[in-house]
C-alpha cells in the first residue's frame, strides 16, 4: 500500500515537472509572431531601430517624460542619440535584445508592461551563455506607445532613490570591512569610518539603529552585545528601511530591507549580503 502511494505520489510529480517545462518551452520559445501586439510591436521597433543604428528612432520611440530626463542627464556632455541608442536600463545594451521573444505582461489602460529576453556571459563566458528578460514600461501618448524609461532617468524615482541608499551602506560596510581585516575588531566610531576612506565624503554618521523617523540618507551604526556584530541601517529617501550586519571576519554578512530589527542582535538577517550586488527590490 505504502510503495503504491509512493509510485502515485512520483507519478504526479512527473506530470507536473513535464507540465511546467512544456508551459515554459511554449511561453518562452522564439516565434516570428511574437512582439506584434501594438504595445510589444513599438518595444520591437525600439530594439530594431538600435540594432540597425537609427538613433533618432530610437529617441522618437522614447516617451516625452524621458526624453526630457534624457537631456538633463546628457547636457554639456554628449548629445541624446549618441547617449542612448544603445542604452537600456538592463544588462545588456539595446541592440543585445532578442525581438523574437519579446511578451506583452499587462497592459492597463494608457500603460504597458512589455519583457524582452537578452543573453549574457556566464562568469565571463567560462559556463557559456545564459538568457535573462527584461520588463519595460510604455506609456500610450498621443495614439502611439512610447518606450518610459522615467523610472531609470528619474533621480527622484524610488528605484533611484533606492539604490542611492545602498550604496551609501555599501560604502560603510567597506569602510568598517577594511577596519576590521587591519585591526582585527569591529567599530562603531564614526571618525574610523571616515578615515578608512578619506576620498568619499560620508554625510552624518550616527550611532544607533535607523526607525522611519530618520532623517534620510543617514546612516546609523551600532555594536552589537559584546561587540560580537555591528549593525549598518539607514532610511532611504523613499522611506525604506535597510539594515546590514556584520559578523565577525570569515562569517556571512547579512541584510535585510522594510521592515528591520529595532535593535543590533546577533541573530543573522534574511538575506545573505555581497556589497554592491546586493539590493533593494
Amino acid at each position: 500500500m505504502e510503495s503504491g502511494t509512493k509510485r502515485v505520489l512520483r507519478n504526479a510529480l512527473f506530470v507536473m515537472a513535464v507540465i511546467a517545462g512544456l508551459w515554459w518551452f511554449l511561453l518562452d520559445r522564439p516565434s516570428p509572431l511574437s512582439g506584434w501586439e501594438l504595445p510589444a510591436k513599438a518595444l520591437r521597433d525600439y530594439i530594431d531601430a538600435a540594432r540597425r543604428g537609427d538613433c533618432a528612432a530610437v529617441v522618437a520611440a522614447l516617451s516625452a517624460r524621458s526624453r526630457e530626463l534624457a537631456v538633463a542627464a546628457v547636457a554639456g556632455r554628449s548629445t541624446l542619440e549618441r547617449s542612448f541608442c544603445d542604452y537600456s536600463p538592463a544588462t545588456a545594451k539595446l541592440p543585445d535584445f532578442e525581438t523574437n521573444r519579446i511578451r506583452v505582461e499587462r497592459v492597463s489602460g494608457a500603460t504597458a508592461l512589455v519583457s524582452a529576453s537578452y543573453t549574457y556571459d556566464r562568469f565571463f563566458g567560462f559556463f557559456g551563455r545564459g538568457r535573462s528578460r527584461y520588463t519595460y514600461a510604455l506609456s500610450l501618448e498621443n495614439g502611439a506607445w512610447r518606450v518610459d524609461l522615467t523610472e531609470a532617468l528619474d533621480p527622484e524615482s524610488r528605484p533611484n532613490q533606492d539604490r542611492r541608499a545602498m550604496f551609501l551602506v555599501q560604502q560603510v560596510y567597506s569602510a568598517l570591512r577594511s577596519h576590521a581585516r587591519s585591526s582585527g575588531t569591529l567599530t562603531d566610531n564614526a571618525a574610523v569610518i571616515r578615515a578608512q576612506m578619506p576620498g568619499f565624503q560620508f554625510p552624518e554618521i550616527r550611532s544607533g539603529v535607523a526607525d522611519s523617523a530618520a532623517p534620510p540618507d543617514t546612516p546609523y551604526v551600532t555594536l552589537g552585545p559584546a561587540g560580537a556584530c555591528l549593525c549598518i541601517s539607514l532610511k532611504s529617501a523613499s522611506g525604506t528601511l535597510v539594515m546590514v550586519k556584520l559578523p565577525p571576519e570569515g562569517s556571512q554578512a547579512t541584510y535585510q530591507y522594510g521592515r528591520i530589527p529595532s535593535a543590533c542582535d546577533d541573530q543573522p538577517l534574511a538575506r545573505s549580503y555581497h556589497g554592491s550586488t546586493s539590493g533593494i527590490r
